[in-house]
């Protein structure tokens, strides 16, 4: 559940982060100085003014770790996640699977008029497996509203059509040597894509059935 809630943090912290942090940190490295002024090491005289000015410290001095951290070992992380808020509202590119049950190859345009769940998953990935009954169960539930569930993984296919035996689902089970302009490291992703081939949602880290009904909600109306 931890892992969950910090993957859809992701966006914030790769849009606005640094910011925040720095900004954060600017604040109370000013407020540690306005407290010590006159002191010597800036310590004020008073006990009160001391603690709040140790407590100023300290934040200042985690955000100039998370600083370090998004700027460090985050950054290509949070490259991906900006890349992925970057597709919003263009069109989705051309994207080439093969079905998992027969090989027969598959294009992400042939599904055009069609509103699209695309999911990248693999079966390594926990927060994946914990998704996929949902994607099923979607999938099943809308089958008769122009929707189409597609469940993409670049696994190998042996191993993924002995897992579907075990966990047959309802989705277009499909595979791919790499996923193209959705092959990112991050598993779960799922991007919602309308009728007219734009993607309109990405969501990052695994959802509730509840939480993907209502993300297509909207473009699975026939007026949009």
């Amino acid at each position: 559940m931890g892992q969950m809630q910090v993957e859809r943090l992701l966006p914030f912290v790769a849009q606005w982060g640094v910011w925040v942090l720095a900004v954060a940190g600017i604040a109370a490295a000013l407020g540690t100085v306005r407290l010590g002024r006159g002191g010597r090491f800036l310590i004020p005289a008073r006990w009160p003014a001391r603690i709040a000015s140790l407590l100023l410290a300290c934040v200042s001095l985690v955000c100039a770790l998370g600083l370090c951290l998004l700027l460090g070992p985050l950054q290509p992380v949070l490259a991906q996640v900006r890349y992925l808020g970057s597709i919003s509202n263009h069109p989705a590119r051309e994207l080439d699977f093969r079905a998992v049950a027969d090989d027969a190859p598959h294009r992400l345009s042939e599904l055009r008029g069609r509103v699209v769940v695309l999911n990248l998953w693999a079966t390594w990935c926990g927060p994946c497996l914990h998704e996929l009954p949902a994607m099923d169960r979607i999938a099943r539930d809308h089958a008769e509203r122009d929707l189409a569930v597609v469940t993409l993984s670049t696994e190998r296919r042996e191993h993924l059509k002995a897992f579907a035996e075990k966990h047959p689902v309802a989705t277009l089970n499909v595979y791919a040597a790499d996923a193209g302009w959705l092959d990112v490291r991050g598993r779960p992703m799922t991007v919602v894509i309308d009728r007219d081939g734009v993607v309109r949602e990405v969501l990052i880290g695994a959802r509730s059935y509840e939480e993907l009904s209502q993300a297509l909600e909207r473009w699975l109306k026939p007026d949009v």
